[in-house]
């Protein structure tokens, strides 16, 4: 027990509060299915697994280095986990938005329930869309892809060097392109039922002693169900594609931080 030191104690430390960041806010580590506890024994894991993988400049911090350089290591840390969680949490918010906006064209916005991932109401849509998007990320290795990108973190992203202030333009431009892939999602049935809008307003101008608001409403979630079950078979296909450029939006974020030349 010699190697084990007060310096080894605090590298572990930190190498364990970037992992457990990262599972707190990753896509399907950060699930509210999962207890806490589960979530905190497989950080330990990991960071066990990992510690012995990572270069010696990667992790190691000294306890004579003082305890404001400790406490800003643990905070930029912190920061770092939580950059490359979000990540994937964008591309499950672009496909929410597009279930979003599918039900407030729908008029199944009314109905809402508790979204097992997150123990917050959504649209019926945006759930739907939101376990499908859970099984694709499972079906190519999602998890597999954030825990590489973990330990590749430490590589080029010694402790406490992190650049961290550049990682927020990098994600505002991350977010956009997914929410426009998620208005793409959405496009088909947004274009058919502003179509049926319209057809429905030349009706009411020919009919004005029919009530459109009884009539438009049945009919609207009539065409919205059908258009689903005919994309339902080609969503995975289109959730796949997206979730392809995760790890390389994993990279990318770690090359905008990394103090190297990365």
């Amino acid at each position: 027990m010699e190697s084990l030191t007060i310096d080894m104690i605090l590298s572990v430390f930190l190498v364990f509060t970037r992992v457990a960041a990262l599972i707190m806010t990753g896509p399907f580590f950060s699930s509210a299915a999962f207890p806490k506890q589960i979530k905190l024994f497989f950080a330990m894991a990991t960071t066990i697994l990992l510690f012995f993988a990572i270069p010696a400049d990667g992790a190691f911090v000294s306890a004579s280095d003082g305890t404001l350089f400790i406490f800003q290591a643990i905070i930029l840390e912190i920061l770092v986990g939580m950059a490359l969680g979000l990540v994937g949490q964008l591309v499950f918010a672009g496909l929410e938005m597009a279930g979003m906006l599918i039900s407030l064209n729908t008029g199944l916005s009314f109905a809402n329930m508790i979204d097992s991932s997150t123990q917050q109401q959504s649209a019926v849509l945006s759930n739907l869309f939101s376990m499908i998007a859970v099984l694709v990320f499972l079906s190519i290795d999602g998890d597999k892809i954030y825990i590489s990108a973990l330990a590749k973190s430490f590589e080029v992203i010694p402790v406490n060097e992190a650049q961290i202030h550049l990682a927020g333009p990098y994600m505002l431009e991350i977010a956009t392109y997914l929410f426009t892939i998620g208005v793409q999602i959405a496009s088909p049935f947004i274009i058919v039922l502003f179509l049926l809008d319209v057809s429905l307003a030349i009706f009411a101008r020919i009919m004005p002693q029919a009530n459109m608001m009884f009539i438009a409403l049945p009919i609207k979630f009539g065409v919205g169900i059908a258009l689903l079950m005919l994309a339902i078979p080609y969503l995975p296909t289109a959730f796949d594609l997206m979730f392809q450029h995760l790890y390389d939006f994993l990279v990318e974020v770690m090359g905008v931080i990394s103090p190297l030349e990365f």
